[in-house]
């Protein structure tokens, strides 16, 4: 039920406090050795294997070997890690081995749902973030390089880089909504804990299963203004 007195404008500093919070655990500048298990590629060329990708050196990079529209990188992710950002470090010398259209998939190995798909900007020649805000720990990341520039038939990379943490991180428990914390939120000053920590997972639950739909409700660009007026 909802609390006596609790408005909409309560949900929304509640949100505010959650988001906060979670922010402040994402102090990690690099997450990638310490959250991924192993990297695996479709090819490479010699002496440009999968682990230059991770090695943080600027003169070293994989690249694959093989016709265009079969290239991926896959990430195996540790129990537990949610990926905050991941980026491509582009290798920018030459302009034919730059992806110029990403998907991303995430899932179990033998599930793999598409996440997301970028246009890479023709000006971007060093990190591009293709990933951001995953709510929900996914064991594999496949990355796929659907097209290069200048019609390109494979892939380089100087690296890949995440920004992550840990689902359990991020538990909610009363023992967060403490007085001292809350000086910033007004609205929340006075409210008993229980009663803050118990609509702070409604609102978690919310969101996940939100997350979890909101690729089939949002039109596609194609799709006719009309569609996106009713779904509005």
């Amino acid at each position: 039920s909802v609390p006596p007195g609790w408005t909409y404008e309560h949900d929304m500093e509640l949100g505010r406090f959650l988001y906060d919070h979670s922010e402040k655990k994402l102090q990690c500048v690099d997450c990638t050795k310490e959250h991924i298990n192993s990297i695996e590629v479709s090819s490479h060329m010699e002496d440009c294997v999968a682990a230059h990708l991770t090695d943080n050196l600027t003169y070293t990079f994989w690249e694959s070997s093989g016709p265009p529209g079969q290239h991926w990188v896959r990430l195996n992710m540790k129990k537990g890690a949610i990926v905050k950002r991941l980026w491509l470090m582009l290798d920018g010398q030459s302009n034919s081995y730059v992806p110029r259209r990403v998907a991303v998939y995430g899932g179990t190995p033998s599930r793999l749902q598409h996440l997301r798909t970028v246009l890479i900007n023709e000006n971007s020649y060093q990190n591009v973030c293709i990933l951001r805000d995953m709510k929900t720990h996914m064991p594999v990341l496949e990355i796929r390089f659907l097209e290069c520039r200048d019609q390109g038939y494979n892939v380089r990379l100087q690296g890949i880089k995440i920004v992550s943490f840990w689902e359990w991180d991020l538990i909610l428990n009363a023992d967060m909504f403490q007085p001292a914390r809350l000086v910033r939120y007004p609205l929340l000053e006075g409210v008993d804990a229980d009663v803050l920590y118990r609509r702070a997972v409604l609102i978690q639950r919310f969101v996940q299963l939100l997350e979890s739909v909101l690729c089939y409700l949002i039109p596609l660009s194609e799709d006719s203004i009309g569609t996106f007026n009713a779904l509005r």
